[in-house]
């Protein structure tokens, strides 16, 4: 029986053995033990893995799910070559996030940008690899509709009230500030 495949979000979605635990294991296994170099087939299903670890706490034989993937991951990012528009959104994308303010600004320009998304072309097929196009077009649709009030700003030090800690670097906080309050204090506050 496969429990992992039920709790697979990517493999729920989209239905493809490879973008199951089970299929990505064989692909990192044919990656690592027979030393061949990444596809652009491996890298897209690798990719396509959310790291949610859901197949993890459902495995009856507890396969260490997060280490291979971690190492499929570090083989592919040092012998993989991506286009050079993937690795300028993936460097964009590297800068913005860790940094809620800027987080904040660019969630601002995507609100602003959604109305222009409609004029982005619709491919009639859909690729193997997303083209860049298609997805500033996917991240306008998920820009939020508006933003809650900033929160505290980052480096702030708040007791702790339970098992709570503090998340203020966290960017999680700019789409719902709920969240962080929630992180925090108990939630009936937020």
């Amino acid at each position: 029986m496969r429990f992992c495949t039920a709790t697979c979000p990517t493999y729920v979605l989209l239905g493809d053995e490879l973008d199951s635990p089970r299929g990505r294991i064989y692909l990192i296994k044919e990656m690592l033990e027979k030393d061949r170099p990444p596809t652009q087939e491996v890298v897209k299903h690798i990719d396509r893995c959310l790291s949610c670890l859901a197949c993890m706490t459902t495995c009856p034989s507890g396969v260490n799910y997060m280490h291979l993937v971690d190492q499929a991951r570090v083989r592919i990012e040092h012998e993989y070559t991506r286009p050079l528009t993937e690795r300028l959104l993936r460097a964009a994308l590297a800068f913005i996030l860790p940094r809620p303010g800027l987080f904040r600004w660019s969630m601002i320009l995507a609100r602003l940008g959604r109305p222009l998304a409609a004029l982005l072309p619709t491919p009639g097929t859909a690729s193997a690899m997303p083209t860049l196009l298609r997805r500033i077009k996917a991240m306008l649709a998920l820009a939020p509709r508006s933003l809650p009030a900033p929160g505290p700003a980052g480096g702030s030090v708040f007791p702790a009230i339970g098992e709570r800690r503090d998340v203020s670097h966290c960017c999680q906080g700019a789409p719902n500030r709920c969240w962080h309050r929630a992180s925090i204090r108990p939630p009936s506050i937020c």
